[in-house]
């Protein structure tokens, strides 16, 4: 699950744009209200906020976010993989 969906069932207005502009079907109907069914069908576009009017729905990133050391050192691992690949493998040779 890497985001969670939720909506103010008190700002709702049951207009049910939501369920129409969601391409993974993560809302339905329930006592004249949208409701979020399975938080790990979301994609996190937010298409649901955006035709939301009445400011009702909330899509949340739970994924880790990584440090800045981490970025780092992932790119230098990435670095010395291409520079290992090349290596083993140059341009041009038979």
């Amino acid at each position: 699950m890497a985001f969670r969906v939720a909506v103010d069932r008190e700002k709702c207005n049951g207009c049910e744009e939501c369920l129409e502009a969601c391409t993974v079907g993560m809302f339905r109907m329930q006592s004249g209200r949208a409701l979020p069914v399975d938080d790990r069908e979301c994609l996190g576009c937010e298409s649901c906020v955006a035709v939301c009017d009445e400011n009702a729905i909330a899509v949340t990133d739970t994924r880790v976010a990584l440090s800045n050391t981490c970025q780092s050192l992932l790119r230098v691992l990435d670095d010395m993989d291409e520079t290992e690949s090349e290596a083993h493998h140059p341009q041009g040779g038979a």
